[in-house]
């Protein structure tokens, strides 16, 4: 159980860091596409 508490107490901010350098990447990504379509 302290295991397993641990594991995704070491995770979880592991998995926020991919989320934040996730989305910048997509956003970047769609406004890109948004630019291309306009013109």
């Amino acid at each position: 159980h302290l295991v397993l508490g641990m594991t995704i107490f070491l995770l979880f901010p592991f998995t926020r860091l991919v989320h934040v350098w996730s989305a910048p990447f997509e956003y970047f990504t769609r406004r890109y596409q948004i630019v291309r379509t306009r013109r």
